[in-house]
């Protein structure tokens, strides 16, 4: 499903930009549903309907949807909150560009010298200067982590992105049942149709919504 697409998507990224990819997401999803999502036809007789269960179960997800988007703006909220007070970020570090002079003696070296008390010691001496601003650097870095690390936990962000998380996975979780549960009639396809655009399924590598709507076609032709 997409949102294992997502999440497998954003590992290795830096905490603040997976969350913000999580978030955009969901905004994406959320704004489809609020224009997509309309009430069955049949909602007045669900109980006699043979889509009963389609119907009831896209009224469970209207409510998952509701509880997502109240996620998203907790951690929206928090995200503001925590972008006040975060540090600016360290300059990139860049190697400096060598000197002519410390050049020159570095395209004398042999092989033999490099890593050895041999090095020129201008050469030598460049080198160990340029290691301890690189080292210098990576301070800054880890203190400016560090700091961020520390807002973000006075404002709760892990548990806010935790239960937005688990409001993403519940809603996905409604949409596989959905499209596991055999349409009747019309209105249970659109029930489907509904779900694809809502959870932008088109986009997945395994078109999940069309291989279920393709298997009622099939069995309401008596092919299955």
């Amino acid at each position: 499903m997409p949102n294992t697409t997502v999440r497998a998507a954003a590992e290795g990224m830096p905490d603040v930009n997976r969350r913000r990819l999580l978030l955009g997401l969901a905004a994406a999803s959320t704004a489809a549903a609020a224009l997509a999502v309309a009430p069955p036809a049949h909602s007045a007789v669900l109980g006699e309907h043979p889509d009963a269960e389609l119907f009831r179960l896209e009224q469970e997800m209207d409510k998952a949807s509701a509880a997502m988007n109240r996620a998203l703006k907790a951690c929206q909220r928090i995200d503001r909150k925590c972008d006040k007070l975060f540090p600016p970020n360290p300059p990139k570090w860049e190697e400096p560009d060598m000197p002519e002079d410390v050049r020159v003696a570095f395209q004398a070296m042999t092989v033999k010298d490099m890593g050895t008390i041999n090095r020129p010691a201008i050469y030598a001496a460049w080198s160990n200067e340029v290691k301890e601003q690189k080292a210098a650097h990576e301070a800054l870095r880890v203190a400016h982590r560090a700091k961020v690390d520390e807002i973000q936990l006075k404002f709760g962000v892990g548990a806010a992105e935790d239960a937005f998380d688990a409001s993403v996975s519940a809603l996905y979780a409604v949409g596989r049942r959905i499209l596991a549960t055999p349409a009747n009639t019309l209105g249970g396809l659109l029930v489907k149709l509904r779900v694809a655009d809502n959870l932008d399924l088109q986009h997945a590598v395994e078109n999940d919504a069309l291989v279920s709507i393709a298997a009622d076609i099939r069995r309401w032709a008596g092919v299955a």
